[in-house]
């Protein structure tokens, strides 16, 4: 009779996969999350690639693949079935890989939104002259190349140095000249 009473808290209605399902929500929930949905162990470029990524798409990106190591990214956006357009975010090694996917996208009837270049911090512009697919870089982002503390000391420094150039001079006296 004990045995009955420890299986009934584990008897329900609900079909075996809805219960896995849950488990495995649970689970993920613990360790922090799945990990298309964590930005956990990107650079800071590559999260500017993910905001770059997000404003491109004009809505929520269904997935991100690949994008930790990436040099570059692209946005493809495929109609469901539903009939509403679901946006992805792909990382790619290098530009020749990024080439390729724009050609496949064109052969899977997949819209690209966007390319971005990830170490550069610059959207790219896709082209097309004479058939040959061409990529054109824009101005880089700003915060998308972070500088290091000693960076920005020196370049405090160097526009310290420029404003002292350009400011007043002060008479003898010590104080600003009056007329």
């Amino acid at each position: 009779m004990a045995f009955f009473r420890r299986m009934e808290g584990r008897v329900s209605d609900e079909p075996m996969y809805l219960q896995r399902l849950r488990q495995n929500r649970r689970g993920k929930d613990k360790q922090g999350g799945s990990g298309a949905d964590s930005a956990e162990g990107l650079s800071a470029q590559e999260l500017e690639a993910l905001r770059w990524a997000r404003e491109a798409a004009g809505t929520d990106l269904r997935s991100k693949k690949d994008l930790s190591g990436a040099k570059y990214a692209v946005v493809i956006r495929v109609n469901s079935a539903s009939g509403t357009p679901l946006s992805s975010c792909e990382g790619l090694p290098s530009r020749e890989a990024l080439l390729e996917r724009i050609k496949n996208a064109a052969f899977m009837s997949e819209d690209v939104v966007g390319a971005y270049e990830v170490r550069g911090g610059r959207p790219l512009t896709i082209g097309n002259e004479d058939g040959t697919i061409t990529l054109k870089a824009g101005a880089a982002r700003p915060g998308a190349n972070p500088k290091s503390p000693d960076q920005m000391l020196r370049q405090a420094a160097q526009d310290a140095a420029e404003r002292a150039k350009s400011r007043p001079r002060d008479d003898d006296r010590g104080g600003a000249r009056r007329r």
